[in-house]
């Protein structure tokens, strides 16, 4: 009886394990996303002391009004020893579409699938593009690339400026920022 019941409270906490939020001030723990092709790779092969993790979409024509300013800062902070992990979590997006919007963009960095939205699900990221800063696995800037879809309107560039904070060891001024953009097109879910 007693290990029915010990059964049965393990059964209760598991699904919460699985539905923790990656929260600002938090740490990242493990998960996977898929390359286009469908490989799993786990978080720990892309990261770094510090990683950008950035939610992407191929159709949704705010993200792409981003493509040139999210290949700009990968030129810059890859040199800086930055880790880049762009994720596309929509459902509506197959990896064969992900594989050729990047070929066609001619980014320099691979896209990554989030299958089943399990990692936009951790990090509660609802918007592309949407961006978090990771520094030695702890959420330190969570939001917008910049303040303005319209490049030539720019006033305030977010993401730059944390991670020159987060790469200067020095905490992060403004470390969230209302991210805006198309909604992440999240899969079904089975209960």
């Amino acid at each position: 009886m007693k290990l029915a019941g010990i059964l049965a409270a393990t059964a209760l906490c598991v699904p919460a394990l699985f539905a923790q939020d990656f929260k600002l001030g938090g740490k990242v723990s493990a998960f996977s996303l898929q390359t286009p092709a469908g490989d799993t790779v786990p978080y720990s092969k892309l990261s770094g002391d510090t990683t950008v993790v950035m939610f992407i979409s191929t159709q949704c024509p705010v993200s792409n009004a981003y493509n040139e300013r999210m290949k700009a800062l990968y030129s810059d902070y890859s040199r800086q020893g930055v880790k880049f992990v762009f994720v596309n979590a929509n459902a509506s997006e197959s990896g064969a579409q992900v594989a050729e919007h990047a070929k066609a963009q001619g980014f320099p960095f691979q896209v990554y699938k989030d299958v089943d939205n399990l990692a936009a699900d951790r990090f509660n990221a609802q918007v592309t593009p949407e961006a978090f800063v990771i520094a030695k696995g702890v959420i330190v800037y969570h939001g917008a690339v910049d303040d303005n879809r319209n490049e030539t309107q720019v006033t305030a560039k977010s993401l730059r400026a944390a991670l020159d904070s987060a790469l200067a060891g020095k905490p992060v001024a403004q470390n969230e920022t209302k991210a805006f953009g198309c909604s992440i097109k999240r899969a079904k879910k089975t209960t």
